[in-house]
Formats: structure tokens, sequence, C-alpha cells
């Protein structure tokens, strides 16, 4: 886990006599780096997560602290540190600003004009590196556990030393589209959770040590669908990370079928027979299968610049109504009869037949696991 506010607070309050003056449940923030801030015109640079000092330079254009403090809290950074004495004097930290901040879970820091801010910054910096190296020792040995079907002992002796015991109840949450990581791992880490987050394949990898989980599920899910663009699959529950592997290759699994039937979530026990489908160790013949159903259609289409595909699939995910297939499509009734009526010829098949829509829908399935694999 990252280092988090209170980690440099702790452990450097009494060497650079720093005071807390607000925020202090956001103490467990996790810091990305120390940015020294003293320009209103650079907020745009910060990406979230960082703990910016300032002297209050900035106060000397006309920017109050009020305003500059809710900059940094919309750019999700974890906390202020305010070297007053100059530009910024204690009384200059109104309770107007406290109280903002303490709702914001901002931590508000303030150190004396006599310490030195390269000392106090070199201090963090080294401290953030060798968090660094270690998150990346997390991180690799994390991906290595994706790939190998039997967990080396390195990988494991790294995940064991790093709190993530063999034997353990976990899930794996694989997240689409989440662009601020802050936004989920302050409040997981104010929830004292035990997890791992990283990149890979352009989702985000959450890791969570369900067993020790102090709330409640559906908890867990709402922090981290906190906007309506954000999918996720999710794994089974499973208790050693010698099934890590196969673990998040369900949760992929289970993100292809949240963004086939366009939902925000989708766990893998939810699957039902389609749970046949992950089963398979032989993916040309899945391929085989999605083509043989839909390959004249998705030809049609690239030839004819149509749209057929995308309408067939929206007939069977609506249960084949068509007033709720124009209403998704946006498109009026008759021009899905007519698209329908193509799409019979195309395929050179009948569409109320209960089998004929289970193979389509099975191909659709199929062939949208492919896309997001």
């Amino acid at each position: 886990m990252k280092t988090q506010v209170l980690d440099l607070y702790h452990t450097t309050k009494e060497t650079y006599h720093l005071k807390l003056l607000s925020g202090e449940a956001g103490l467990t923030n996790s810091i990305s780096w120390v940015y020294l801030a003293e320009d209103f015109q650079n907020m745009p640079f910060l990406k979230g997560g960082e703990l910016v000092i300032t002297t209050g330079l900035f106060m000397q254009s006309g920017i109050t602290l009020l305003e500059f403090i809710c900059a940094l809290v919309t750019r999700s950074c974890s906390g202020i540190l305010i070297n007053v004495g100059q530009y910024i004097h204690e009384e200059d930290i109104t309770h107007e600003i406290k109280e903002f901040c303490q709702n914001s879970d901002f931590p508000l820091i303030t150190m004396p004009w006599k310490v030195h801010l390269v000392d106090i910054m070199q201090d963090y910096c080294r401290t953030l590196l060798l968090s660094t190296r270690n998150t990346d020792l997390v991180n690799a040995a994390f991906l290595g556990a994706i790939y190998q079907s039997t967990l080396h002992e390195n990988t494991l002796l790294t995940l064991n030393q790093q709190g993530f015991p063999t034997k353990g109840e976990y899930r794996i949450f694989v997240i689409q589209n989440l662009q601020i990581t802050t936004r989920i791992t302050f409040s997981l880490n104010h929830r004292k959770l035990k997890y791992h987050l990283f990149e890979h394949d352009h989702l985000q990898i959450l890791v969570v040590l369900t067993s020790q989980l102090q709330i409640p599920m559906s908890e867990l899910m709402d922090i981290l669908l906190f906007c309506d663009s954000i999918a996720l699959g999710i794994s089974n529950s499973f208790s050693s990370l010698m099934e890590f592997g196969l673990c998040y290759k369900r949760a992929r699994f289970a993100l292809a079928a949240a963004s086939f039937w366009s939902i925000p979530a989708v766990y893998f026990e939810e699957l039902g027979i389609f749970q046949i489908l992950f089963s398979s160790s032989d993916p040309e013949m899945l391929k085989a299968i999605s083509k043989n159903s839909l390959g004249l259609l998705e030809e049609f289409d690239a030839a004819h610049d149509s749209d057929y595909l995308s309408t067939l699939r929206a007939f069977l995910l609506s249960d084949c109504n068509l007033l709720e297939t124009a209403g998704s499509m946006h498109t009026h009734r008759n021009t899905i009869i007519y698209r329908l009526k193509k799409i019979k010829e195309i395929l050179n098949t009948e569409l109320n037949d209960s089998k004929i829509k289970f193979d389509l829908l099975m191909a659709f399935y199929i062939r949208e696991y492919f896309l997001i694999e």
C-alpha cells in the first residue's frame, strides 16, 4: 500500500514542528508525490494524490487560501502542508477553512517558517521513492500471479511479506474507465481495507482481502461505482493466492458480460450457464461458434456500412421486444421491423425459435468476450 499522509506526519511532526489543524480523517489518504505549489495557474498539472506544500506566495496575486484549498480538493490531492510566517499566518487559517477541510477529509497541516523547504521535501521524497519501489515489487508479483499457472516461490514470498497471505479469502475487481484512482483509494484507506490496486491492459485491477473486509460488499460497490462510466467485472471469492490467475480471468470474463449487457457490474457467479464458455479450453472453437452464427451479418455490415449486428444484439437483449429495441436504438419501430427482415434474409433463419435465439445470443456473448480480451 502506498505511503499515507499519516505516515509522513507521525514520523516527522517533531522534526519539523508540524501541527494538524483539521481534516484528520484524511490522514489515511495515499500520497502519490510531494508537490511545491505557489502558482494557482499550475493546478491543471496535478494528477491526484499529491501532498501539496506551499508558503502562500499565490496570495499576492489575489487568490485566497480557501480558493486554493478548494482547487486542491477538486484535484483529489491528499493534503496540504503550509509553511506559515511569511505570506500566510496562523490567523489567516480561518474557521471556515478548517471546517471545509474537516468536511472534505483533507488534512490541513502547518509548519513554522524556520523549516527549510528543501529539507522536508528531500526527506519526504526519499520516503516516497522507497514506497514506490515497494509498490513496483507488489505490482510485479501480482502481474506474475496472473500468468503463472503455479505461483513461483518468490512471487508468493513477496505477496506474503506485503500482508497478502497465501491462504485467505480474496476477490478481484477488474475496473474499466477509472481515470483518477485516488477517488477510490482514499475511501478504501479510510475504511482500513487490505487491498492492492494496479494497472494492466489499460484496466485497473483491484485485489481485496475480503476475509478482513469490515464493511458490507454493497458499500464497497458504492465506493467503486462512483460515476456512471465505470464498469466492473468481479471474480468469484477464492481462498488461496494459488488461484489468482484463474480468478483474474474470471473477473475479465465478468467484465465482458457487464459490457455486453450494458450494466455497471457483474459477478462471475451471476453468469449462470455462460460460465460454461469460460470453462472451455479451446478458444478457437468458441471463435468458430461466433463466426458461424454472426459472420455473414458482420461481413454484410462491413461491406454496406449498415448496423444490422447492433440491431440484432439489441433485439435479443430486449427479449425480442420491438418497442424496447426501437427505444434503445433511438430508431423508429418500422425501421427495426425492416432491419429484422433483412437480418433474417442474410442469416437465412427465423428469429422466433428459442434455440436459434439462444445460439445467436451465445455467439454475441463469445464475440464480446474476445473483444475485451
